[in-house]
């Protein structure tokens, strides 16, 4: 019975868990946590505001340098913003993921459908990377990042249609 509760989520007391529940959430609480990590470091090392500036005038030249000035300096909050969003974010999900919330399996599916939509974009992105912030290393890692996005989601997928929320059936 104690491992019963260790292992299922609260609420959970009409499913019971599968050989693929544990990895299945695991897996993407990790994920969910290392893309975390990699979107601040990364946002840390290159979103600067030389960079956005560099970024700006590789693809609008025509800027003037009050309209440079302002864009930089909205990149550059924004860019932070969103990092801050994302990193809480994640950081519930990941909780969740590793808890076994039913709620928190619906919603890591549509964060990882978005991460897996982003492999065009960063594909994208590496073919033209004078107007990236981001060196072709950094573009890679989100690449791959996006490629694992697109695995778990595929087996986040399959587990549901085939289990249940976390690849947990129904008892009886």
């Amino acid at each position: 019975m104690a491992r019963d509760r260790a292992t299922s989520p609260a609420g959970g007391r009409d499913r019971e868990v599968t050989t693929w529940t544990l990895p299945l959430r695991w897996t993407t609480a990790a994920y969910l946590v290392l893309a975390a990590l990699v979107e601040f470091v990364t946002n840390a090392l290159f979103e600067t505001r030389p960079a956005i500036e560099r970024s700006l005038r590789a693809a609008s030249p025509k800027l003037s340098g009050d309209q440079l000035r302002d864009s930089v300096s909205f990149g550059y909050v924004s860019a932070w913003l969103l990092v801050a969003v994302v990193v809480v974010g994640a950081a519930v999900l990941a909780y969740g993921a590793y808890r076994g919330w039913r709620w928190a399996f619906w919603v890591n599916l549509v964060v990882l459908f978005v991460g897996a939509a982003q492999l065009p974009t960063n594909v994208l992105a590496l073919s033209s990377p004078a107007t990236q912030i981001q060196p072709p290393a950094a573009i890679a890692l989100e690449l791959l990042l996006s490629l694992v996005a697109a695995g778990l989601l595929v087996w986040s997928v399959v587990a549901a249609a085939r289990y249940g929320p976390w690849a947990m059936r129904r008892r009886g």
